[in-house]
């Protein structure tokens, strides 16, 4: 009767420990998130500011896509005269690079000029709204305004004055 009393209290004893040390743990924790939620403004300020600052530029960045003008330049052809043209490589042409979906014959693509990729017509459209950028190599799709030829010949060497 005696050993039986023992092991019980010793299973009560672990349990008792388990519970004690995950209300610790939860209480350290959520004593953590107020710290960190409610310290005094004063310990970073600068960098809150400067943070925040940096998320709005992030972001403006982020969204300043291509307008819509420009984006239905871009030439648009079936998935089936896609491949037609496609030299034997078809290794980029075999489904769409945001949506990852497989390209059907009817699917309507949209050929970006500077690198060749193709993409689905409302994938690449919705894309480039937000990113004026391929989503595959990266390149810009933005076009740098020429160098004006009355700009150059406005800079004359010192030697010529």
């Amino acid at each position: 009767m005696d050993g039986q009393c023992s092991g019980g209290s010793s299973l009560g004893y672990y349990i008792g420990v388990s519970v004690g040390a995950f209300f610790l743990i939860m209480v350290t924790t959520f004593a953590w998130y107020l710290y960190i939620r409610i310290r005094s403004p004063d310990d970073d300020d600068h960098h809150d500011s400067q943070r925040s600052s940096d998320d709005q530029d992030s972001v403006t960045v982020e969204l300043a896509g291509l307008d819509e003008a420009t984006t239905l330049t871009y030439p648009k052809l079936l998935y089936s005269e896609a491949k037609l043209h496609v030299n034997g490589d078809s290794t980029g042409l075999i489904y769409c690079s945001i949506c990852l979906a497989d390209y059907k014959e009817t699917d309507m693509l949209r050929l970006l000029p500077d690198c060749g990729h193709l993409f689905h017509l409302q994938c690449i459209d919705a894309w480039l709204r937000l990113h004026p950028k391929c989503p595959v190599c990266r390149n810009s799709l933005v076009s740098t305004p020429p160098v004006a030829p009355a700009a150059a010949e406005a800079v004359v060497p010192l030697a010529m004055r």
